[in-house]
């Protein structure tokens, strides 16, 4: 009678590659340059906070700035967890941006170049007043 084992080497060996790539892949789909730090916070209102964060891809490139508002009863761990995924409300070159708040109204003045800008909330509205210089 032969001796069978019930498991082979190689087939252990082929599970353990098949792992170390998928591994591989799912490191290298999470991995992005950009990065962002909180550089103020400021309370919109009872129902919302806005966030500015500054952003970095690397020493070569500028700067840029995006703008969330973000709902007030979740915490700052909250945001940085959800930042990726969360859309902005402005996003722009600008480090300068100037912000008014009255009443439910929300103002901005950017002189700089504007990646991209939404008005679409539901508590307060939004302005933006923008210049190239």
């Amino acid at each position: 009678m032969q001796k069978e084992r019930v498991f082979r080497k190689r087939y252990i060996f082929i599970v353990l590659v098949i792992v170390f790539f998928g591994c591989l892949i799912k490191v290298v789909l999470d991995f992005s340059p950009y990065e962002q730090t909180i550089i103020r916070k400021e309370s919109i209102g009872e129902f919302n906070t806005l966030y500015v964060t500054e952003g970095s891809a690397g020493a070569t490139t500028k700067n840029t700035y995006k703008y969330y508002l973000y709902p007030s009863v979740k915490t700052e761990k909250e945001f940085l967890a959800d930042v990726r995924d969360y859309p902005s409300v402005l996003f722009t070159s600008d480090p300068n941006v100037k912000i008014q708040l009255k009443g439910r109204y929300l103002y901005f003045t950017v002189k700089g170049t504007i990646y991209s800008f939404t008005n679409q909330s539901d508590s307060v509205f939004i302005y933006l007043n923008s210049t190239p210089f």
